[in-house]
């Protein structure tokens, strides 16, 4: 057997339990991080899919990632813990090493192979799993967002770890991840993140409210960026429903490409300390589609301000105001 059907061999929860005391509660088994210490669980396992995330450090993936952070080890050696558990021999199993010769000697000279996250679609049913508690989804209304907005993009609340839960969803429509943000008023003093994402999934191939959004999008033949989830839920809570989050400072290259595809004009509005002239990919992208930027010169936002942190009234001010990018 090779090695993906070694880590699909070992049940998750039945693994990650001989060194984390876990409690079932619905789909998910919680328990104590192994990787910080801590008082209130927010270390989470999923057998579908079977993976775990520990929100406390942000480590999260499959029984090879937990086995190589857990004992912090290298690749092989970490298979080769995964295969004493689950008793196979060692000529049974290929390598990463060897499979990765393998292929490149297939593909030399004849093929060129794009390095792309794979990433695995969620069910369409997958929130249902969380709350929809009213006392922990007005933390954001008490921000601006509606609660219409809320229902709309599916936020929920996952009580285990005090995080309100998204879905961040793919150019179909398919779940490809969710994103949570803590309400623990003493995060800092946790050592917790305010926002992390449930799986890992490398390089981002998609574009939040892309999909929930598209139709506005095509209709305006526009799409106008932030960086944030929460961005977007405030511009919609506006009534400006053609918008888009790429989820960091920056612009990928997949980022990039499903824009240029997508063939409508792109309004970048980044936070206040991003400099949108100096992105390579962003540049790239000016030469196939109008892009437009964002700059408050006025000094109406703060320094990590985001263009709808202000209000409504601002943002339409900072986006009459917005000017062409020009490398």
């Amino acid at each position: 057997m090779d090695v993906q059907d070694l880590i699909q061999s070992i049940d998750i929860v039945e693994y990650i339990s001989q060194f984390v005391d876990l409690e079932q509660r619905g789909d998910e088994w919680w328990g104590l991080s192994c990787f910080k210490n801590e008082r209130t669980p927010s270390f989470s396992v999923r057998q579908d899919p079977p993976v775990f995330y520990d929100y406390s450090s942000g480590i999260g993936g499959n029984v090879f990632t937990f086995t190589r952070y857990y004992y912090k080890c290298s690749k092989n050696e970490a298979y080769q813990k995964l295969l004493d558990y689950v008793g196979a021999e060692a000529d049974a199993i290929k390598t990463p090493k060897l499979l990765a010769t393998i292929i490149c000697k297939k593909f030399a000279r004849t093929h060129t192979i794009n390095k792309q996250s794979i990433v695995t679609a969620l069910p369409d049913n997958y929130m249902d799993k969380y709350d929809a508690d009213p006392q922990a989804l007005a933390v954001w209304e008490r921000e601006g967002i509606s609660r219409e907005v809320l229902d709309r993009f599916q936020v929920r609340y996952d009580k285990f770890s005090r995080r309100l839960v998204y879905p961040i969803r793919d150019a179909h429509g398919k779940i490809v991840n969710v994103g949570g943000r803590t309400i623990d008023p003493q995060w800092k003093e946790k050592g917790l993140k305010k926002y992390n994402y449930f799986m890992s999934w490398g390089s981002l191939t998609t574009i939040y409210g892309l999909a929930e959004n598209l139709q506005n999008i095509k209709q305006s033949g526009e799409i106008i960026l932030f960086e944030g989830c929460k961005s977007v839920l405030l511009a919609s809570s506006f009534g400006v429903q053609n918008t888009g989050a790429i989820l960091t400072s920056h612009l990928n290259p997949h980022q990039m490409k499903m824009l240029a595809r997508l063939g409508c004009r792109v309004v970048f509005a980044l936070d206040k300390d991003v400099n949108v002239l100096n992105d390579h990919n962003i540049q790239r992208l000016a030469r196939y589609v109008n892009v437009e930027y964002i700059c408050d010169d006025t000094g109406l936002l703060d320094e990590k301000d985001a263009p709808v942190d202000k209000g409504a009234e601002v943002f339409r001010e900072l986006y009459n105001k917005r000017r062409k990018f020009s490398e």
